[in-house]
């Protein structure tokens, strides 16, 4: 589910989920992002302030009973299309991701 919000620039995903079993989401996303240098697993609510004008992306999740809530937040002016072009080049010449992409703040 979208956010539709008075800022300038990022996007704040919401999804709900029913499982079939209960699980530890975050040990998951930790699991599965292990080597992503620009996935942040977090460990509440994640916010666009905290992405905006970074290449980083923050993932939230929780589980109550079956029913698991994530979120996940980007600058998408910034972690658009033609930086996940340089980075998919990056990994394809096996180098890394982080090549050629900033690592530090860019203030709108």
């Amino acid at each position: 589910m979208p956010h539709l919000l008075p800022i300038t620039r990022g996007m704040l995903i919401s999804i709900y989920v029913k499982l079939n079993q209960k699980i530890d989401p975050l040990q998951i996303l930790h699991q599965t992002y292990k080597n992503d240098f620009f996935i942040r697993i977090k460990n509440d609510n994640v916010n666009v302030k905290d992405v905006a004008g970074t290449n980083f992306c923050d993932i939230f999740a929780i589980q109550d009973g079956y029913d698991l809530f994530i979120s996940s937040a980007i600058d998408n002016l910034l972690r658009g299309a033609s930086s996940q072009a340089v980075v998919n080049a990056n990994l394809m010449f096996n180098l890394n991701e982080d090549m050629g992409i900033n690592n530090i703040a860019y203030v709108p």
